[in-house]
């Protein structure tokens, strides 16, 4: 097995572990022999992230950021950002040594995505408030019934308090920021690469 100290304070040292089928991270006691207790199998306080639990390992050099996704959405993914050192020893025995994945680059397209996906709802909330401030305006009715009678009632709320005007110009600005943001991530791109878990994902042990 291979391990590298991900985090530290006064008192302890956080270790991440690759072991044949999985992540393990262990936050352990200054000064603790860690090589003896995985010998010994004596390691508490451990953490385990199967391989196979995950969608992706994503690399991302810019930052020297080490990302955990989970196929599973409901589980909330890792992030470690590590010192120049380990994690340039961490992404080469990696990349070296995890069997079963796929090496792909860490796209722009797949950097933006989850910006993109809110322009989209904040573009669709946008116009829908303002369409629905001027229907007020013009004292039509609206109806609540439906589903997302919630979200209904919200959007005709903020649609009264700024009124058609406000609307667009509140609008304008929250999708001209969230814009603004897209762009320059796309004009600065991180770099990196992924790789991709595609089936019995296992490291070599040397």
């Amino acid at each position: 097995m291979k391990n590298w100290i991900i985090d530290e304070n006064e008192n302890s040292q956080t270790y991440l572990i690759a072991s044949e089928k999985a992540f393990r991270i262990s936050e352990q006691p200054k000064n603790t022999d860690i090589q003896q207790l995985i010998q010994n199998n004596n390691l508490s306080n451990v953490k385990s992230i199967p391989y196979k639990e995950l969608k992706e390992i994503v690399l991302i050099d810019t930052t020297n950021t080490l990302q955990l996704n989970y196929k599973d959405a409901k589980k909330n993914d890792k992030e470690f950002i590590l010192t120049e050192s380990i994690y340039t020893e961490i992404r080469s025995y990696l990349k070296n040594n995890l069997k079963g994945v796929q090496l792909k680059n860490y796209s722009v397209l797949k950097q933006v995505t989850s910006q993109l996906l809110i322009l989209f709802i904040a573009s669709v909330l946008s116009v829908v408030t303002y369409i629905t401030a001027t229907n007020i305006e013009a004292g039509k009715t609206i109806n609540f019934s439906g589903r997302r009678a919630w979200l209904k009632k919200l959007i005709a709320t903020i649609a009264e308090m700024l009124g058609s005007t406000g609307s667009l110009i509140v609008g304008t600005l929250l999708v001209g920021g969230i814009s603004y943001l897209v762009i320059k991530k796309i004009q600065n791109p991180l770099k990196g690469e992924v790789l991709k878990i595609s089936k019995s994902p296992q490291l070599s042990i040397h």
